[in-house]
């Protein structure tokens, strides 16, 4: 599905990605895991055209998609949730969701993706009419990703979603994700929560100074569940 090559990135002088390889496979959870200035979130950037890459190869399904413009990466298929949410909080539930199926002109699709997005969101069926600024952390959360699934993604991008949530809202923001992936929806998970990153992943990639360090894909190398070890106790001690 997704492809990154010996990708490498830069901020004028200052290097932030250095050859990273990554692939997140048609159907999976990926996930890509890393402390604050690790370089994740410049790796979301740069597969979404956002940062052009000094070097390396980016494909999705095979086609090469370094150099187009953002706009057209996201008509090919992919949809971002970014880090902090930033849905647009004057305006109300219903007025983002169909900001976010904007590039979509059938509306018979429209209002059949509002009203998977009601199923698969019953609260922000609840709240369509409300303003979205005054819903709490973890329903801002939920409308984030319902807006990026309106335009029917191959690929949904997920820079951080547990951030600044209580406990029992992550664990309903990791089923929404197993349940989005298991419709179709192939995802790159970007995380610091490591132990709930990994619990739904399919394959992992540990990054450290813009550098994977580590890796599983499920079907060579280390297991998860060894990263799983591996990085919780590095992260503990």
């Amino acid at each position: 599905m997704l492809k990154l090559e010996a990708v490498s990135t830069s901020y004028g002088p200052i290097k932030v990605l250095r050859n990273v390889s990554l692939h997140a496979k048609k159907g999976e959870i990926t996930c890509l895991l890393g402390s604050n200035g690790a370089g994740k979130t410049t790796t979301i950037k740069t597969i979404l055209g956002l940062v052009k890459p000094n070097s390396g190869i980016i494909t999705l399904e095979g086609r090469q998609i370094q150099g187009l413009k953002t706009a057209d990466i996201i008509k090919a298929g992919v949809a971002v949730v970014p880090e902090g949410r930033r849905i647009f909080p004057k305006m109300t539930v219903y007025e983002n969701l169909l900001l976010g199926g904007s590039l979509i002109k059938d509306k018979n699709i429209i209002q059949s993706n509002l009203k998977k997005m009601y199923d698969l969101f019953p609260r922000l069926a609840e709240r369509k009419n409300q303003i979205a600024g005054t819903m709490s952390g973890g329903e801002q959360q939920m409308l984030a990703i319902a807006r990026a699934l309106m335009s029917n993604p191959k690929l949904l991008l997920l820079d951080e979603p547990s951030l600044g949530l209580a406990p029992i809202l992550i664990k309903e923001i990791f089923d929404i994700i197993v349940q989005i992936n298991k419709e179709g929806t192939t995802v790159l998970l970007i995380e610091q929560n490591a132990f709930k990153a990994l619990s739904i992943s399919h394959a992992a990639y540990i990054m450290q100074k813009g550098e994977i360090v580590q890796q599983s894909t499920g079907q060579e190398g280390i297991s998860i569940e060894e990263i799983k070890a591996a990085y919780l106790k590095k992260q503990a001690g």
